[in-house]
């Protein structure tokens, strides 16, 4: 299931890559990367198949919402690529990431600056 999962996010992804490819003129790159996503709409199909003949009815109409693990907003697992595609180029999800990157970068500032901290501690301490 998360395999499903996993394939929808890099579909959406994906789609979402083209568009921009696409709107800036990189054409052969932007059909390269809705190639990927044929293959990968594919392997997801195939998948989703497996795993519907391998859980009962009642279980599979339960099961219809996810969580995005990057946004928290809640996804169709059966959510057409197009939509997916749409989400993961949305604004809630791209700004979830760019504030998760620039946390990322924050406490990297933050250590160097403890460490330089203490480093200049260490030296007042063996000269005074």
């Amino acid at each position: 299931m998360n395999e499903i999962h996993q394939l929808g996010e890099q579909i959406g992804t994906k789609l979402a890559r083209a568009e921009e490819l696409g709107a800036t003129g990189e054409v052969e790159e932007s059909l390269r990367f809705l190639e990927e996503v044929e293959n990968l709409k594919k392997e997801k199909q195939g998948l989703e198949l497996e795993f519907r003949n391998s859980i009962s009815a009642s279980s599979y109409q339960q099961q219809k919402l996810r969580v995005c693990e990057v946004c928290s907003a809640y996804l169709g697992i059966h959510d057409n690529d197009r939509r997916l595609a749409d989400h993961f180029g949305g604004k809630l999800h791209v700004g979830f990431i760019k504030i998760r990157e620039k946390l990322t970068e924050l406490r990297e500032i933050v250590d160097e600056k403890l460490k330089k901290r203490e480093k200049e501690r260490e030296e007042r301490n063996r000269r005074g």
